[in-house]
């Protein structure tokens, strides 16, 4: 089996409280449980650059980093399309980015880190603004029937080796039975992965006709749960569009940082997930 290293951190950085937030929380992760960051800026412009690598090193000289684990890097392009590239280029582990808090109109159509989100097979970590910095002991995965939503598996895994958590995955018995059959299949087979890691491991089902989002996040706070490892995907249908699951859980109010990949980019470029794609 082969176990996924978070060795190198990415933190895509434009100078605001959220990707402070975001450095800030990546020198606790790899300072406990080891690793390099490379901290990114990206311009429009290659006029821009010189001043843009002045001000990014000023900045990131204000964080402690007594054993020189950071480094800084300018690119120019869009951070749409280019923070992956830089993360593929890098061999990056995980890319952990800040999310500012969004507008009426972004909550409604999307906000901007879920479109770089559906653009990237790296596995990302959000961090809220404010945010109470911890180390990670407790991880929340929900998940469901669809078989994309446990495709965060083999990460949340990995993670929770590294700093030894627990992870506490989190069920919907729905009132179909055919989606409950599928859903208890999907517990069987990330409860087999869990236990091939060596991962401490529970699972907590939320009652049917219960609301899945709200009782998961009451759910996360009466453990303390330090992360939520999620699965983006999308099945389409307007609830999809315009008010999907993971951005609620990314943009949740007890802040509690989100672990997530895009399910649809695995199955196009990681075989080593081929077990829950089948």
């Amino acid at each position: 089996m082969t176990e996924i290293e978070y060795d190198k951190y990415l933190v895509p950085f434009d100078f605001t409280d959220a990707t402070r937030q975001a450095l800030e929380y990546t020198l606790v992760l790899a300072k406990t449980g080891g690793g390099k960051i490379l901290v990114v800026h990206v311009v429009k412009a290659f006029s821009e650059v010189k001043d843009a690598e002045e001000r990014l090193n000023g900045e990131v000289s204000k964080f402690p980093d007594p054993d020189g684990i950071v480094e800084t890097k300018v690119i120019v392009g869009s951070i749409f399309e280019d923070i992956e590239n830089v993360g593929k280029v890098e061999e990056a582990s995980l890319i952990v980015m800040g999310v500012h808090n969004p507008s009426g109109l972004k909550k409604i159509f999307g906000t901007d880190h879920m479109k770089i989100v559906a653009n990237s097979g790296t596995p990302f970590l959000l961090v809220q603004e404010e945010q109470v910095i911890k180390q990670i002991d407790d991880i929340v995965m929900p998940f469901s029937f669809d078989k994309e939503s446990v495709q965060v598996t083999d990460f949340a895994a990995a993670l929770a080796k590294k700093y030894d958590a627990t992870i506490h995955l989190v069920g919907y018995r729905d009132s179909d039975e055919w989606l409950l059959r599928d859903m208890k299949t999907n517990e069987v087979v990330v409860r087999k992965r869990l236990t091939e890691y060596g991962v401490k491991h529970d699972t907590h089902q939320i009652a049917t006709g219960e609301n899945y989002e709200e009782e998961l996040l009451k759910y996360a706070k009466e453990i303390d749960a330090d992360l939520i490892a999620a699965a983006y995907f999308s099945t389409g249908g307007l609830r999809q569009l315009f008010h999907s699951f993971i951005e609620a859980m990314i943009l949740n109010d007890q802040k509690i940082p989100v672990l997530t990949i895009n399910s649809a980019e695995i199955g196009a470029v990681d075989s080593r997930l081929s077990f829950l794609t089948v």
